[in-house]
């Protein structure tokens, strides 16, 4: 993101983010049962990112960024900023 946002900003885009994924055919799941900040993974056939949920809504934000880098966007409808900030 271009500017600082607040933290109830950074919630609302995760949300946006979450979205996002769903679009993709990806499962948002926060645990606190994991010490890194978490991963993409195939759970029973199924791709679902797996977040820390003691993170920041910041952190979560760039773990979704990660782990998604290089996925074709080109056939989602995505805001134009969530699009930016997944570098579609």
């Amino acid at each position: 993101m271009s500017r600082r946002m607040k933290k109830e900003e950074w919630e609302a885009f995760l949300d946006e983010l979450k979205t996002a994924l769903t679009k993709m055919g990806i499962t948002y799941r926060e645990t606190s049962r994991i010490r890194s900040p978490g991963a993409l993974c195939t759970v029973r056939g199924k791709k679902v990112l797996i977040v820390n949920r003691h993170m920041g809504p910041d952190e979560k934000s760039d773990l979704v960024r990660r782990e998604v880098k290089g996925a074709d966007l080109d056939a989602l409808f995505l805001k134009p900023e969530v699009r930016e900030y997944l570098g579609g």
